[in-house]
């Protein structure tokens, strides 16, 4: 595992932090975010269920544009949704969104490739801790 932590702050409730990212950063004083007060987000179960709903919707609808006759069964059993598809509505939630008050994702204010770079190593290591926080959420329900 990478440098991403998470803890269990409640029942069905995790915070995950990038702190170990934001003591060493060089561009902190630029940045919100930094030795005292770490980046973190919290994630609970509710939200993993509320972002699958949603996706699933989504693809519900669009397999419903294509077949108009099929019934809600049957929209419901082709309607394909991944975990990755979960974790990437859960990422632009709640790190896109702040990614002008992290001075290392925003690449109007640092070189995209130093971006893109900081945002693919966070994105790989929050998609493992989504998955081990998915296994915990199931063993909860």
């Amino acid at each position: 595992m990478g440098r991403l932590t998470y803890n269990i702050i409640g029942l069905e409730e995790f915070a995950i932090s990038f702190q170990d990212y934001c003591v060493s950063c060089e561009w902190q004083r630029r940045c919100r975010y930094g030795k005292t007060e770490p980046f973190q987000i919290h994630v609970s179960c509710k939200e993993l269920t509320a972002a699958l709903d949603f996706k699933k919707a989504k693809a519900m609808d669009k397999v419903g544009q294509k077949n108009p006759d099929w019934d809600w069964d049957q929209r419901e059993q082709k309607a394909k949704v991944s975990k990755v598809q979960i974790f990437s509505k859960l990422w632009n939630d709640k790190v896109k969104k702040h990614k002008e008050e992290s001075f290392c994702l925003d690449s109007r204010r640092l070189d995209s490739m130093l971006t893109s770079q900081r945002g693919e190593e966070w994105w790989s290591e929050f998609r493992e801790i989504m998955s081990i926080i998915e296994k915990e959420c199931s063993k909860i329900s």
